[in-house]
């Protein structure tokens, strides 16, 4: 039983993702997301503080992007090969300010506060796996500066440091009662247990007493004046969640204990090219990308969970095994007229859990991921104002889980879970204007 509480308080704190594989957010700016993202060697705006930082030595005076990203997931759950139980977690928006100043002596200087990390899932109070997890929220975000030099007119390189918070909740709903009746048939000892009935479980925590710090570097180089190379660096960031763990109940007298882990968000290195004219067709823009996240590090966590059972808290180990992963895709696009552009992007996104033996976990969103967007910009006659409009669809592919039972603990069940009909709507709008 303490095994199963402290999964769910371990795979709350490692959850930081609303759709991603592993949990990772990538679509951070209208217009780009419309590309798929694949704009590493040419961010076409401010952006370019997440997407590539070297990158900046394309904008001139000061550049001003603001946005939202809004993200849906769904999911159908078919537990024991019984009926579908429906996933959806609702709408979640994730706001994002890119700002970019030029310098002096070849400088430039960029600010970024956006969504890169969450996680959202929920489920009703009585479906068939509600002591695993009934419904979960998790928000990360981070403040980003950064300074960049051109070092000749063809290349420039960028570096800044990184500050993401996180906060999550998740809740389950245990039923004791029927542990009690077993220890009762089991051993006359245990006849004098009360009944426990029915109880919920809350976790929460927050990094804010010890904020995640990390490194973001890129450098672009321009081969051509239409063709650049990109490369993007984001190192790992090791942070501690702290927080609490509460259980409440009719018959099970409330009781609170703290939660405390340190865990590491993952590095990542991408690597990507733009054409502009590209295949020597004029107005057509082509782009790609592939990207490597350390997801291995993501291995086994430890939490302090008070057990119901033995009234005491007691230290339980989790073990991931997740695997490092791959990300690539590419984005096409075309000026209709000097003010209006269309795009599309596709992007593949492996799964870090892919392969792993073990039992997983109704929090995480698991399998690959394929992600389709398109796009329109606007852009004035001045060429001062932009906006940015974007419709993606993350296609999650059918996967089957084994979720350990409520009672494993004594009788070594197992569900069989089979997630399919998995999808999030993504809808992404932009305002751009350059002083």
């Amino acid at each position: 039983m303490a095994r199963r509480i402290a999964i769910a308080a371990a795979l709350s704190a490692a959850a930081l993702s609303a759709a991603g594989a592993g949990f990772g957010l990538y679509e951070m700016d209208a217009a780009s997301t419309a590309f798929g993202g694949h704009v590493f060697a040419n961010p076409r705006n401010a952006s370019a503080v997440y997407y590539n930082p070297g990158a900046m030595q394309s904008l001139t005076g000061t550049v001003v992007t603001v946005g939202v990203t809004m993200l849906n997931p769904r999911a159908d759950a078919r537990v024991d090969m019984k009926h579908d139980t429906r996933m959806n977690s609702g709408w979640l928006a994730y706001p994002n300010v890119f700002v970019t100043q030029e310098l002096p002596w070849g400088f430039h200087f960029g600010f970024g506060a956006f969504g890169d990390f969450g996680l959202a899932s929920a489920y009703n109070n009585h479906w068939e796996l509600k002591h695993d997890s009934t419904e979960t929220l998790l928000e990360g975000y981070t403040i980003q500066p950064v300074l960049s030099y051109d070092i000749t007119d063809n290349w420039s390189f960028g570096i800044g440091p990184r500050f993401t918070f996180v906060n999550f909740e998740t809740r389950m709903v245990r039923d004791f009662g029927f542990v009690d009746r077993m220890y009762m048939a089991q051993s006359h000892g245990f006849l004098h247990a009360p009944a426990r009935g029915r109880n919920k479980l809350r976790i929460r925590a927050d990094n804010e007493d010890d904020v995640g710090v990390g490194l973001a570097a890129g450098t672009r180089y321009r081969v051509t004046d239409d063709f650049s190379l990109g490369v993007m660096y984001r190192s790992r960031v090791k942070t501690k969640l702290k927080g609490s763990a509460r259980w409440t109940g009719s018959d099970f007298d409330t009781h609170r204990n703290k939660l405390d882990e340190t865990i590491q968000l993952p590095a990542q290195i991408t690597a990507g090219f733009n054409w502009d004219n590209a295949l020597w067709i004029d107005r057509f823009h082509l782009g790609g990308s592939v990207s490597w996240i350390e997801w291995s590090k993501m291995s086994a966590l430890r939490f302090d969970v008070f057990n119901p059972i033995s009234r005491k808290v007691e230290e339980n180990e989790l073990k991931m095994d997740w695997r490092n992963t791959y990300r690539t895709g590419f984005g096409v696009g075309y000026d209709l007229t000097d003010n209006w552009e269309v795009m599309a992007g596709y992007t593949y996104d492996w799964d870090p859990c892919r392969n792993r033996v073990g039992y997983d976990h109704t929090m995480l969103p698991v399998g690959d991921r394929h992600i389709v967007t398109t796009g329109v910009v606007w852009t004035s006659d001045a060429g001062d104002w932009e906006l940015a409009l974007t419709y993606g669809l993350i296609i999650q592919e059918s996967t089957s889980q084994r979720i350990k039972g409520e009672y494993s603990q004594y009788d070594d069940s197992v569900h069989k879970m089979h997630v399919h009909n998995a999808y999030s709507h993504c809808v992404c709008m932009g305002v751009t204007y350059r002083f």
